[in-house]
């Protein structure tokens, strides 16, 4: 608790008081029906929240009006009296558990600037926003959340780049600009009264050349702060491209990176102020601490652990499961076109709260040898313990781990790092589970040791292709330079433009290296079914352009030769590239010879993980889960 002292400090807001300085951040998890009504599930994996320790909890972006609620689907309908009904429920959850329930007033326009407005919409969106907050304070909620950033509508009215009127809601004076907001503030007052908190969330920076920029920001802060209990201050607009990874930053960008503006509106104001971007419970206290911020909001580390608060005051912070930030929570490309009940790849409760209310212990423990101890395995051991089985965990290398290992050894990926850290960290930790290290599965072992059940997850290899010269000393294995076992030469050949190689290819391009890049397959193609979340592919894409890095697609390697690498394309025309080294990331293949091996020696046998099919860190853990809870 001491290690967190500061950020378990309640918190006055207004007329509220949060029992820490913890906020869940707003977010979509498209878990409402699509009529816009509250349902069980959702209220589940809201609960989860506030019942891990959340001190608010927010409700993300809520059309206050049918217009936008039309093609918005999934997620809470303001503009429906009868919402009322399930979000009474949905507050009550979150009481139950001591938290503060919050939700986010939002009004996006996709087609429509402020110009376009008669002043009689204008005068109708703010009752619209009033009429939400009316139904929000009838539902039972503490704290509404105006949604004034991101360039949406509100903010759209405060900016001169985007606000072309002419008239009194124009942009030409600081105070005709800043109307707009302040009605809308003073209507959402008077319609839920002072013992309601509002919360105002702001872009601190839009981040682009003619974009609202801090002290701008800061001037609107100021003017309004009297009015309003807290301000929110993100980053960024989800119409501007460039800026999105800012907002939510992807596994390549630094945490807390937006805590800076925050920063600012904490000198210059005298209402708490919340920092938001890619905090976990440590970067947390820290901005407390140091005065940054009186309160963090997180998203994603409450999704890959809804306990996180609860685990940090109780002294276990270190098994808090870690986000990786690859972005799946976060939807596709275009979330609200086709949108999914949101999953994550390293917690699979999240968005099954509901259908696996609670993962039942067993009345039969039996004994269940999990070959491999890589993230499937290690997945399914803590899930076998938890439920009262005996699992008898057993790697053939010295260490836990897997391909986990290879996966976060590139200095990019530390979130990985973090997460194959803690999956081998509890798995060590808890007693139940039978660790057994340099130990190959045998079938002497197996008849031996007798399970009652065999889960293999073995994983797999890397893919490297039978082509002359593949052997020669200028060649080398992607995952080996990233770990620092190999290091290439000046010039480099990396065969293989998926996210795994990009990744390799552009830590070699900042140490020096010139670099470029040849694939079968089209960049296009490539990314279609990458497997992870669209910011992530978008981001190493940019870091390739900005490293550098030259690519070529549709070309395939023939031939190594001590001059370079032999492509040849789809016309069957070759040259060669020179280069001092090849690298390559091809992938990898499943370990079939184990199963091959094994198979027969239990009745109850489960493949899982790479050596089943090559996935991801959500298709193991997925499988891991399931075959505990199968069991």
């Amino acid at each position: 608790m001491k290690e967190f002292s500061r950020v378990m400090q309640p918190l006055k807001i207004g007329p509220l008081t949060s029992r820490n300085r913890i906020e869940v951040a707003p977010a979509e998890p498209f878990l409402p029906g699509i009529d816009g009504y509250v349902t069980d599930q959702f209220i589940a994996y809201t609960a989860a929240m506030a019942r891990g320790g959340a001190g608010i909890v927010t409700i993300g972006d809520s059309p206050i009006n049918e217009a936008y609620a039309s093609h918005s689907k999934y997620v809470i309908n303001l503009s429906d009296n009868y919402v009322e009904h399930g979000l009474f429920s949905l507050t009550d959850a979150i009481h139950r558990y001591g938290a503060l329930a919050s939700i986010e007033l939002n009004l996006r326009d996709e087609e429509r600037l402020p110009a376009d407005y008669t002043k009689e919409e204008v005068h109708q969106l703010i009752r619209d926003f009033a009429d939400a907050a009316r139904r929000c304070k009838n539902s039972g909620f503490d704290m509404v959340m105006v949604h004034g950033g991101h360039g949406h509508v509100v903010a759209n009215f405060y900016s001169p780049k985007m606000n072309k009127r002419t008239d009194e809601y124009g942009a030409d004076t600081f105070e005709s600009r800043s109307r707009f907001a302040n009605e809308l503030i003073d209507a959402v007052r008077e319609a839920i009264g002072t013992d309601m908190a509002i919360e105002y969330r702001i872009s601190g920076d839009e981040l682009v050349p003619d974009g609202v920029h801090v002290e701008e920001a800061l001037r609107f802060a100021k003017s309004i702060q009297h009015k309003i209990d807290m301000i929110h201050v993100s980053v960024g607009s989800l119409y501007e491209f460039s800026t999105i990874a800012y907002m939510i930053q992807p596994a390549y960008f630094p945490h807390a990176t937006n805590v800076r503006f925050a920063e600012r509106f904490k000198q210059e104001l005298d209402i708490p102020v919340v920092t938001v971007g890619s905090f976990n419970m440590s970067l947390a206290e820290e901005a407390v601490a140091n005065g940054q911020a009186d309160m963090v909001a997180m998203i994603r580390t409450f999704i890959a652990d809804p306990d996180c608060v609860k685990k940090a005051k109780d002294g276990i912070a270190d098994e808090i499961r870690p986000c990786i930030r690859c972005c799946i929570c976060t939807g596709g490309s275009d979330p609200h076109a086709s949108p999914k009940p949101i999953r994550c790849s390293v917690n699979p409760l999240v968005g099954r709260e509901n259908t696996i209310p609670c993962v039942p212990k067993t009345d039969l423990p039996k004994r269940v040898v999990i070959v491999g101890g890589g993230c499937a395995g290690l997945e399914a051991a803590r899930w076998l313990a938890y439920r009262g089985h005996q699992p008898i965990l057993l790697e053939q290398r010295d260490t836990l781990g897997g391909s986990l290992i290879d996966a976060s050894a590139n200095p990019i990926k530390s979130d990985v790092k973090a997460y194959c850290e803690w999956a081998v960290h509890t798995v060590l930790k808890d007693k139940r589970i039978d660790v057994r290290t340099s130990t190959k599965a045998t079938r002497e072992l197996l008849n031996e040791l007798r399970p009652d059940a065999l889960f293999i997850a073995a994983g797999s290899s890397q893919i490297i292709p039978n082509i002359p010269g593949i052997e020669g000393d200028n060649v080398m294995l992607a995952v080996d330079t990233d770990k620092g076992i190999r290091k290439p030469d000046k010039r480099v050949v990396l065969v293989g433009a998926g996210m795994t190689g990009t990744e390799t290819a552009v830590t070699l391009a900042n140490e020096g290296h010139e670099v470029t890049i040849i694939d079968m397959r089209t960049l296009a193609q490539i990314d279609a079914n990458a497997n992870t979340g669209g910011l992530n592919v978008g981001t190493i894409r940019a870091m390739s352009a900005k490293a550098g890095i030259k690519v070529m697609e549709g070309v395939r390697l023939v031939e190594i030769t001590k001059d370079g690498a032999v492509i040849e394309d789809k016309n069957g025309a070759r040259q060669t590239l020179a280069c001092d080294s090849v690298v390559l990331s091809l992938g990898v293949k499943a370990d079939t010879a184990t199963i091959r091996e094994l198979e027969g020696l239990v009745d109850n046998t489960v493949i899982i993980g790479d050596c089943s099919k090559p996935g991801n860190i959500t298709s193991a853990v997925r499988e891991g889960f399931y075959a505990a809870l199968n069991l």
